[in-house]
């Protein structure tokens, strides 16, 4: 698999309701991707990546199958564990053939529970 950097999400969107001296937390997030491939067929599959001071982490949100030409709504809920200083949190797509060429259309991370204000969501067009 072929790991494809997308997007780093802004901390707005992870690190607030982080609970006030908190060395680990949880928070779970609604992640997806509205996904163009073309050229070769395979397996594409949507990751949140994070580095934080224990290690790197990846948490796979959702995978598909895309027949050359064609599209995928990769979507889940994940739940992330942080443990003290979080340095980075990104998007990232996995793809089965180095001949599968993408676009990401649309982007979307928030955290679950929150209110649905535009700020704390991480939408973009690629």
């Amino acid at each position: 698999m072929i790991e494809k950097f997308i997007a780093k999400v802004p901390s707005r969107i992870w690190a607030d309701g982080r609970p006030a001296r908190a060395r680990q937390w949880d928070a779970e997030f609604n992640v997806a991707a509205w996904t163009r491939v073309s050229g070769e067929p395979g397996q594409v599959q949507l990751l949140v990546r994070y580095l934080d001071t224990k290690n790197d982490q990846a948490v796979l949100v959702d995978a598909a199958q895309v027949k050359g030409d064609g599209s995928a709504l990769l979507s889940g809920l994940v739940r992330l564990r942080f443990t003290d200083n979080v340095e980075q949190v990104q998007i990232s797509l996995r793809l089965s053939d180095p001949g599968m060429l993408y676009v990401v259309e649309e982007l979307y991370m928030q955290r679950r529970g929150t209110a649905l204000r535009p700020q704390d969501k991480l939408i973009s067009n690629y």
